[in-house]
């Protein structure tokens, strides 16, 4: 005699492994597809980060921030005209990750040694608090956070002081490299990155131990 309710149990029982696998299976689907689209939006900002227009929007912002004897004093009330531009971008970028859109660390690797220099350099018009912008840029505020524990961590120099990753000196390096080359990408080999980060991490101790503020 066909023990029914046993059959019922077990076809029960089936259905569920059959759900959650079909779940399951749909989960790893949309994180593919996530992945995907991530990649994909990655691609489309670099485009317009290389492109000829933002390309010189950079080179304009290194213009007026460099001369003859360095970096150019600017007052709050009087920002450079061409740091909107590039800001805002980076702005976008920071809008992009909140909303998923973008992997914090694919924007990391990306983007992180041309946004942190033009960051530190701008900090002010971006933080503080008599700034008439320091609420646009409050995105930017958390993605330029969140990308300098990617990078205090590559350094394994946790604790660096925040503003340790781009001395006064770098931030002038970086705006001469844009004139240069006109705002044309920089690309690093693994041994370039290495001492990169080796050179941040020593300058990182030295700004601990002094204080000094950029």
């Amino acid at each position: 005699m066909v023990n029914w309710t046993a059959v019922q149990a077990i076809a029960n029982s089936v259905l569920v492994l059959t759900s959650g696998g079909a779940i399951g299976y749909a989960g790893l689907q949309l994180s593919n597809e996530r992945k995907y689209r991530s990649v994909s939006n990655l691609e489309k900002q670099l485009s317009f980060f290389l492109s000829e227009p933002f390309a010189l929007a950079r080179k304009t912002l290194a213009q007026d921030r460099v001369n003859e004897a360095g970096l150019v004093p600017w007052e709050l009330d009087s920002p450079p005209v061409s740091a909107f531009e590039v800001l805002d971008f980076y702005e976008h970028i920071g809008l992009l990750v909140k909303k998923g859109h973008l992997d914090v660390y694919d924007v990391w690797h990306t983007f992180y040694e041309w946004a942190q220099p033009v960051y530190v350099d701008l900090r002010l018009l971006i933080e503080d608090e008599e700034s008439a912008y320091s609420d646009h840029y409050s995105d930017l505020r958390k993605l330029m956070r969140a990308m300098d524990e990617i990078q205090l961590g590559r350094m394994h120099a946790k604790h660096a002081n925040h503003w340790a990753l781009w001395t006064p000196e770098r931030i002038l390096e970086h705006y001469r490299y844009e004139l240069e080359t006109g705002g044309r990408r920089r690309r690093m080999t693994r041994s370039q990155r290495r001492q990169e980060e080796a050179r941040a991490k020593v300058d990182a101790g030295g700004l601990e131990g002094g204080g000094v503020d950029v």
